[in-house]
């Protein structure tokens, strides 16, 4: 991608992946709530569980984060395989 044509492109790919990621981090968020308040039931700990694991979900969040910016940022450095078609040699 050339930023230097087009530079919508760029802000269209930073719009996607902070969409990408704001949703990543409402499935972890949302799924430390739903097991809190299960372990809640469970066990008959009103807000202990549920405390305990949305302040446990920030880690996950912060590596989900960080894997998924270290994932898309080789993918962009790398550049794409050459295609068949541009063999010089057969």
């Amino acid at each position: 991608m050339n930023s230097d044509k087009d530079p919508s492109a760029l802000y269209l790919l930073a719009i996607r992946a902070m969409a990408q990621i704001g949703c990543l981090l409402t499935l972890v968020a949302g799924g430390a709530l739903v097991v809190g308040l299960a372990v809640d039931t469970i066990l008959g700990t009103k807000p202990f569980g549920l405390l305990v694991l949305l302040l446990g979900s920030i880690p996950v969040s912060l590596w989900v984060i960080y894997r998924y910016t270290t994932y898309h940022a080789k993918r962009f450095q790398n550049p794409a395989p050459p295609k068949e078609e541009d063999n010089q040699w057969e």
